[in-house]
């Protein structure tokens, strides 16, 4: 088995976005997101080592389900909104992640880059509830038949609504 190490200050070793934004994967060790914030300033690191008090999570109501996870930073961050297309993972890694036989697997890993630099992570466990409706929003895209355009299509109409709006429209979990 490879093991990746993952240093602050040093290159990111996996695939990242190149332009700012917030991506949610999921690999094998777990849920993953991968923040992107080019010339990140000391105040907006320091904000993202405080974390968030609060999160939300939702099920759009379109004809492929998108979860749409926010997570509401302290300021200057701010709120980062992230949804997940479960037909794009490899059913090897989707699998394990759907079975709770063993116990939900509720952890969180993010990943803070500035370019291609790791500036911060941070492992957090979201709500076993969360996790189950995102858990159930995954199922329901998987029964499915859509294509990628599909889905850009309907995630394309949910980016008329603010961070703040997508963060009511969802159920709030406290973080702390």
């Amino acid at each position: 088995m490879k093991l990746t190490a993952f240093e602050f200050n040093k290159p990111f070793p996996a695939p990242f976005p190149i332009n700012e934004g917030t991506i949610m994967e999921l690999w094998g060790s777990g849920l993953v997101v991968i923040i992107q914030m080019p010339n990140l300033a000391k105040k907006e690191l320091q904000a993202f080592k405080k974390s968030f008090n609060s999160y939300s999570y939702f099920e759009s109501k379109t004809p492929v389900p998108i979860p749409v996870w926010v997570f509401d930073f302290p300021k200057p961050h701010g709120q980062i909104e992230v949804n997940f297309n479960a037909r794009i993972v490899d059913a090897a890694i989707l699998s394990p992640y759907l079975d709770n036989s063993e116990g939900i697997k509720n952890a969180l890993t993010f990943y803070l880059l500035d370019g291609a630099i790791l500036r911060g992570q941070k492992l957090v466990g979201l709500h076993e509830e969360a996790i189950e409706a995102f858990q159930q929003t995954i199922k329901k895209q998987l029964e499915l038949n859509f294509t990628l355009q599909d889905y850009n299509r309907y995630l394309n109409g949910l980016f008329a609504y603010s961070s703040d709006e997508l963060f009511t429209m969802g159920k709030v979990y406290s973080f702390r």
